[in-house]
């Protein structure tokens, strides 16, 4: 099924927020460009990888290493949707895939996101890949690094992540990678 592309342009705002408790929450990114808005709807590990991706963009970009802090000493400021940001955007839709590309001659950093489709075969229900983006919007340099800050921010308000399997630590969690022996203790 092919939807029209909504191309933003250069993008007036492009954040992250997570809406929820921890352990339940959801993943947005907001979007206003063009005289539209979009809420890019996200699972946490594809927040995560933009967020991984844009700074190794950035990086390959300057032509030099981007050192990312893993533990940061406080949490970034991540101010999440502006009050006017409307409650049922112009563009609303879960994404099941995006693309980052670099302009050179605009000195841009390219988004694309497409929808998730889901296909149900022989009772089986998988995604369906090379979906044709909807959603297109530029960002500049500084724009990627705040959004790959904010992305920071977001993660690191939600439960904190094991040191050893990288799984979500609750008053429950066993590690695998300690053979499930010693359940650690949350602070």
């Amino acid at each position: 099924m092919s939807r029209d592309l909504h191309n933003f342009g250069r993008v007036d705002l492009l954040d992250a927020e997570a809406i929820g408790q921890p352990g339940q929450r959801r993943f947005r990114l907001i979007a206003r460009g063009g005289g539209e808005t979009a809420s890019l709807w996200l699972e946490r590990q594809q927040l995560e990888q933009l967020s991984l991706a844009l700074d190794q963009l950035l990086a390959q970009i300057a032509g030099g290493d981007l050192l990312r802090p893993e533990a940061m000493a406080e949490r970034p400021a991540t101010p999440g949707a502006p009050a006017d940001f409307p409650e049922h955007p112009d563009l609303d839709f879960q994404v099941g895939q995006l693309t980052l590309g670099y302009d050179e001659a605009a000195d841009h950093i390219v988004l694309l996101a497409a929808r998730l489709e889901l296909m149900e075969r022989a009772g089986e229900v998988t995604a369906r890949e090379n979906v044709d983006p909807e959603f297109a919007g530029h960002m500049s340099r500084d724009q990627a690094t705040r959004l790959s800050t904010h992305i920071a921010g977001v993660l690191a308000a939600g439960r904190p992540r094991c040191p050893f399997c990288g799984q979500p630590m609750d008053d429950q969690h066993v590690c695998v990678k300690q053979n499930g022996h010693r359940p650690m203790e949350i602070n």
